[in-house]
């Protein structure tokens, strides 16, 4: 995150911040919520009320049936994977699909929804599984919905400035620019920047926030949050194995700072967790090309 913005990226900031047409939550995920609230455990309710969106539904069983996602058996109904899958999690699922879906604007020469969808989806399944195998199970579904999430700000930047926008793509395609530095010449801030605050104003827990903002160097975030450490080394391993891989994310690096604070010994250690995922990441791209 931009920490030391300047004249520019306030500007830019200030821009964004005043548009009169900024994504609202979502109704579908209002009215989850509130079902959950007072009729918690009425599948065929929850049912109902995600089936009259039909790409949600269909989303929905992607995920369900991804290798990531590690359910026991193939998904073929929305009312069978609600039963799988539990109440909480689909909440968690339909909470991400469709505010990634919200901030979706029209196509873009050199922006590939399917890219950015198939990395979102490795990114949120992988991120959920890693925090169940590294001991961190009571925040799987908050790493979910934040590495589902994590590069929004990319969507919200080629909705609402797809002139900055475009000119970003040629520094990056033309002048082979690494995109975060792309984004500091043209508008002053990055997605991490925008996402934040996209997320701050939807009254969004502040650990999603920080994820958002902090996703490329969770080492200058000043605090504990080991949702944004996940979501980091998910990130990483998608360029790692050149799976679900995102133009944007050319020229990160890998923060080591987080090595000790997902409780690994060393970075090899480290390593040799991440190399049991390469088949599954595979595997999960072909299951995510909707």
């Amino acid at each position: 995150m931009n920490t030391n913005i300047s004249e520019q990226g306030q500007k830019t900031l200030d821009e964004f911040k005043n548009l009169k047409n900024l994504p609202t939550i979502p109704k579908v995920v209002l009215e989850v919520n509130e079902m959950l609230r007072n009729h918690s455990g009425d599948i065929v309710r929850l049912t109902e009320i995600v089936a009259k969106d039909q790409g949600l539904t269909t989303k929905i069983l992607a995920i369900a049936n991804s290798p990531l996602y590690g359910l026991p058996r193939k998904v073929s109904s929305l009312e069978f994977g609600i039963m799988l899958l539990g109440m909480g999690e689909v909440s968690n699922i339909v909470t991400a699909l469709s505010l990634a879906q919200v901030v979706k604007g029209d196509a873009i020469d050199g922006f590939d929804y399917m890219e950015f969808w198939t990395h979102s989806m490795i990114v949120g399944s992988a991120s959920k599984d890693i925090a169940k195998r590294l001991g961190f199970a009571e925040i799987a579904g908050d790493a979910f919905v934040a590495g589902m999430l994590h590069d929004v700000g990319v969507q919200l930047e080629a909705r609402y400035f797809p002139e900055q926008f475009k000119q970003i793509l040629a520094l990056v395609e033309e002048d082979k620019m690494p995109f975060y530095q792309a984004e500091l010449q043209v508008l002053g801030v990055t997605h991490e920047d925008i996402g934040h605050y996209m997320i701050t104003k939807w009254n969004l827990p502040a650990n999603l926030a920080e994820v958002l903002g902090y996703h490329h160097s969770p080492s200058e975030f000043d605090g504990v949050n080991t949702t944004l450490d996940i979501v980091h080394l998910a990130d990483a391993m998608t360029k790692l194995f050149d799976i679900g891989t995102f133009a944007w994310d050319t020229g990160g690096e890998f923060d080591e700072s987080i090595i000790p604070k997902l409780n690994f010994n060393d970075k090899a250690e480290m390593d040799e967790f991440i190399e049991e995922y390469f088949e599954v990441f595979q595997d999960t791209a072909s299951e995510m090309r909707l």
